[in-house]
């Protein structure tokens, strides 16, 4: 597998594009802004895009998602508990990044989904806390964790932002967003191997082993 990344300037946000290079199938992942850099990336390696998947809802990693849908159709897919932040334009913090978006995913994910990307096989790792319905990408194959806003070299992601309304029996008051945060890190990332290498969605790439034993917010 190759991994491409694009840096959205504009808030530090890394997009990851990642492809088989035999069939060329792949992902994007968290197209924060910059469509047009991310459409040339694409017809620049001849890659068959499967899909969009999603870390989270908020404004700087789904900015680019509206136009690269218009100029290719391809399908958006987030955990089906961040519906809710996806939809609305306050939960998702949009109007003061890049401008209101609000959409609906085309393919919910759930926790231990694995998708199949050539011969990769990536894991869906459901980690709330930084929003209700954020998830982590596992590589279960190449060691590599696409860790979006949950876990970043020494440092963990916000619990500040409010969630959604409960809805349908989905959600969580923000008081719960750190501990469920912590919780998420510590019993789920934790637990991949020390190896473990993993590009965040914001800032330069980690290992699990690394933070485990020195990120000041969560101890292994």
């Amino acid at each position: 597998m190759r991994i491409l990344q694009h840096v959205v300037r504009a808030m530090d946000q890394n997009v990851y594009i990642l492809f088989d290079q035999d069939t060329k199938e792949g992902v994007i992942i968290d197209p924060g802004s910059d469509a047009r850099r991310i459409l040339d990336i694409v017809e620049e390696n001849n890659i068959d895009v499967q899909c969009i998947l999603l870390t989270h809802g908020h404004g700087d990693h789904i900015g680019a998602v509206e136009a690269l849908k218009e100029a290719k159709g391809y399908p958006v897919a987030a955990h089906r508990w961040e519906v809710g932040v996806l939809e609305d334009e306050q939960a998702n913090l949009s109007g003061s990044i890049f401008g209101k978006t609000e959409f609906t995913p085309d393919i919910l994910l759930e926790d231990n989904q694995v998708l199949a990307v050539g011969k990769e096989r990536i894991r869906v790792i459901h980690t709330p806390g930084h929003t209700i319905g954020g998830v982590c990408f596992y590589c279960e194959t190449s060691g590599i964790l696409f860790s979006g806003d949950t876990l970043f070299y020494a440092s963990i992601g916000r619990t500040d932002f409010p969630n959604p309304p409960v809805k349908d029996g989905i959600g969580f008051p923000m008081e719960e967003n750190f501990p469920r945060l912590i919780a998420s890190i510590k019993e789920k990332l934790y637990t991949l191997p020390d190896d473990t290498l993993v590009y965040p969605g914001h800032g330069g790439e980690t290992r699990i082993g690394f933070e485990k034993k020195f990120n000041p917010f969560v101890k292994g």
